[in-house]
């Protein structure tokens, strides 16, 4: 009877967390902690792997306790995040610690973790097997739970990562048969499956991310009877730098250019983008409308498509513009997405441009029609000389008037640089003997005078 009593009592003792005295040990696992068994097993460890357990001492009793004591003894296994000892624990009060393993060489490791009035026998098993690095660019580091993650990849490109393979161990082994699922993941060039490594010799390989979609994509890595996660994340592919190019044979007024938009490097995304003339005229206040798109106003958009090396404006890929009649700063803004480009074309004073030029005789008068622009706005003095048949210059000579004053309030009140100016003059006598005229008309740039035109 009390044989059976002993063994009652034994079993009872099994059943509890190893503890002497005030102290209990006990696991961690999340939010929740459980009595520690006398024989804690950290499982199978992959080589170049390693695993962690928290652990925790509490002072169970009803009185304050000195912890002064707490030592793993064992190959591969280490005490880390340990309290300071010795430490004074109240009733109930406890202190955290976590042992971890790791292991280059394969096979069964065990070590013993001691405390006060605390043995606890901790096991663990590195398979001969392969140890699985990748390089992160900093270095290699093993393969694990932890996903390899490709980061940001925009969809048609493409990132690599290199796996290599490494025997750790003190007998030859075979690469075992490599794989990759998910759709975005594969490998990249030859896989090492089936080459005999020798201790310390390696074999790599790459793995490539290509997204076809946009997100987080997920996939998998097998090596042999071990899985490893891989994680990448797809973007849309970036818009190219837009580089506009502006053909204008002359950067003067009443002129026509056209504007082209290229792409560097030629587009993988679709997208729109808009071609936008800005002007800075020297004439303060000045406004002018013929500063425009042949299509109107001062704003074209354009598209691309992938694989585009430049924009296209509808079917063409350029879009006419015209330089207007006001002297200036025209520039020329081409945005596409967030990034920009631009072109500065200066417009220079220039002398009046005579575009047209008309006579018309009644019996008593003579009339000249002029047409053209100042850039200047600063249009004024005038002159006419008139010719007979002969070409000889008609009394009185060139005939001189300044209009400054009726020109500025024109100006002033009108948009661009344009005007159609009409002259008449009184004939006294054979108006008929009058066969032709030249003016001329001065701005601040300059003098510009007309073929002799015939009436």
């Amino acid at each position: 009877m009390i044989g059976g009593l002993r063994r009652f009592a034994l079993l009872a003792l099994a059943a509890l967390p190893p503890a002497f005295g005030q102290f209990q040990l006990y696991l961690i696992n999340g939010a929740a902690e459980q009595p520690v068994p006398a024989i804690y097993d950290f499982g199978q460890v992959d080589p170049g792997l390693s695993a962690a357990a928290r652990f925790r001492i509490r002072n169970a009793s009803t009185a304050a306790a000195t912890l002064d004591y707490l030592a793993v003894r064992g190959s591969g296994f280490t005490l880390t995040s340990a309290p300071s000892l010795p430490a004074s624990l109240a009733p109930q009060q406890s202190v955290d610690f976590t042992v971890v393993f790791q292991s280059a060489g394969s096979g069964a490791s065990s070590a013993t973790l001691d405390s006060v009035g605390i043995a606890v026998l901790l096991t663990a098993t590195v398979p001969v097997e392969l140890t699985c690095q990748v390089d992160t660019g900093a270095g290699l580091q093993p393969l694990g739970s932890a996903p390899v993650d490709f980061g940001t990849v925009e969809r048609g490109s493409s990132a690599a990562a290199h796996v290599v393979l490494l025997n750790q161990t003190a007998v030859p082994l075979i690469v075992p048969g490599i794989s990759v699922t998910g759709a975005a993941f594969g490998l990249s060039g030859p896989s090492p499956a089936g080459l005999l490594l020798q201790p310390t010799q390696s074999a790599g390989f790459d793995v490539q991310f290509a997204p076809g979609a946009d997100g987080v994509l997920s996939g998998s890595l097998a090596i042999g009877s071990r899985d490893f996660p891989l994680t990448g994340t797809g973007i849309e592919p970036s818009l190219p730098q837009p580089r506009v190019t502006i053909s204008l044979p002359q950067p003067q007024s009443a002129q026509q250019g056209t504007v082209t938009v290229n792409l560097n490097p030629p587009s993988k995304a679709s997208g729109t983008g808009t071609v936008t003339i800005g002007f800075q005229p020297l004439s303060a206040g000045a406004t002018d409308p013929a500063i425009a798109f042949a299509s109107g106003g001062r704003t074209a958009t354009f598209t691309v498509s992938p694989g585009d090396t430049q924009g296209h404006f509808g079917a063409q890929l350029t879009v006419p513009f015209q330089t207007g009649t006001t002297a200036g700063t025209l520039t020329i803004l081409v945005q596409l997405g967030p990034l920009t480009d631009q072109q500065i074309i200066g417009i220079q004073p220039a002398a009046v441009g005579l575009t047209a030029a008309q006579g018309l005789r009644s019996s008593g008068a003579v009339e000249i029609d002029l047409t053209g622009f100042d850039n200047t706005r600063t249009a004024g003095p005038l002159s006419f000389t008139f010719y007979d048949a002969a070409g000889a210059p008609l009394a009185p000579g060139p005939i001189r008037t300044d209009s400054t004053a009726t020109f500025a309030g024109y100006f002033q009140s009108s948009s661009g640089g344009t005007f159609l100016l009409k002259a008449i003059f009184p004939v006294a006598g054979d108006a008929t003997q009058i066969k032709s005229f030249e003016a001329a008309v001065t701005n601040s740039a300059g003098v510009a005078i007309t073929a002799r035109t015939n009436f």
